[in-house]
């Protein structure tokens, strides 16, 4: 098989990140053009250094937890193009996450023990950098472990290529579907902590909660503060059928062309969802239709108005081809929360 090689210098895949996200109208079209064939170019060149560390990385898992899942992905461009624009300093050469691999576990522990074996293990590819979300959460309460592998082996052609590898327990990766899921079809960069206030409320609490589910304190700690706000949001954005219509969803989405577009209509109440579907030269009266029924709607709190991308879609199949759009294992958490806190109730 023949590998893609990259063909560009680290300063022209730079510029051609510049380039990129100054737009078509601040530069001459065939640059723009040309700097999107780099940043393709780039991305491939991604390939080998993470199919070559991959057999590494699923052996030590396996050794850990014989159901663990492992998947690996090349960055979607309007995900590289999007952390461009979002983070001030980063640079399209110095992106680290590229490649990406993800490890699957049964629970915290395993984690923890498959990071053990890997970090110490015997692999020509060096460890360049290790961020443990877990003990330290992001803002948006994302945890997991991160590390960052550089390619140190023969083929010289792809040394210093980084390959991010992410390590979650179950729990932790239902958390991690439902925030990609919710924002993709709402339209918001929730674990970028970009969104409605009360959806990164939501899942801040909910990543709190869920790190009780792990350690088995969830009876336990039924009364706390952060459980009550919680619940309050699972009520006042009706979580759990906005899930359910979101997966209904799901099953009408992803094998479309890539230029369509659908105009989501979700009845929140019914757990249902009506779908009207637009080509992309029809992008025009899709958005038209999609204004005027967000005025239609803006006072019925059981009518919620999307417009997604097939492209979008596919994107969370590409992202998480195990678990696409499931979010059935997070409403199962939260389902447990709210019980909990029944019981709690009718026992003070």
């Amino acid at each position: 098989m023949a590998w893609a090689e990259l063909e560009h210098s680290k300063k022209a895949v730079r510029r051609a990140g510049d380039c990129l996200i100054r737009g078509p109208g601040a530069t001459d079209i065939f640059e723009y053009f040309e700097a999107y064939d780099v940043l393709s170019n780039w991305r491939s060149s991604h390939a080998y250094p993470i199919q070559s560390m991959l057999g590494y990385f699923r052996k030590k898992a396996f050794e850990v937890d014989g159901n663990s899942i492992i998947v690996q992905r090349l960055k979607r461009t309007p995900s590289i193009l999007a952390k461009l624009l979002r983070e001030a300093d980063m640079k399209l050469d110095r992106m680290e996450d590229i490649a990406g691999c993800r490890i699957v576990v049964a629970n915290q522990a395993n984690v923890y023990e498959v990071r053990k074996r890997i970090t110490q293990g015997s692999t020509r590819n060096s460890l360049h950098r290790e961020r443990d979300y877990i003990k330290h959460p992001k803002p948006s309460g994302y945890r997991g472990i991160h590390l960052i592998y550089r390619y140190n082996g023969k083929k010289k052609e792809y040394a210093g290529h980084s390959v991010e590898l992410q390590i979650r327990s179950k729990v932790q990766h239902s958390w991690a579907t439902a925030v990609e899921v919710v924002g993709t079809f709402t339209g918001q960069s929730l674990k970028a902590s970009q969104g409605h206030e009360a959806w990164l409320s939501f899942f801040k609490l909910a990543s709190i909660a869920f790190e009780d589910i792990e350690n088995k304190k969830v009876k336990k700690n039924a009364s706390s503060t952060d459980r009550a706000e919680l619940i309050k949001y699972i009520d006042q954005i009706g979580v759990l059928p906005r899930l359910k219509a979101f997966a209904v969803s799901t099953k009408h989405l992803g094998n479309d062309k890539k230029g369509d577009y659908f105009l989501l209509v979700l009845e929140i109440d019914k757990s249902n969802i009506q779908l009207r579907r637009f080509s992309a030269e029809k992008i025009d009266q899709a958005t038209e239709q999609y204004a005027n029924l967000e005025k239609e709607f803006k006072d019925n709190a059981n009518k919620d108005v999307v417009l997604v991308s097939a492209e979008s879609v596919r994107g969370l199949k590409m992202a998480y081809p195990n678990y696409f759009a499931d979010t059935t294992e997070f409403a199962k958490n939260i389902e447990r929360l709210i019980e909990a806190n029944k019981i709690f109730n009718s026992v003070k």
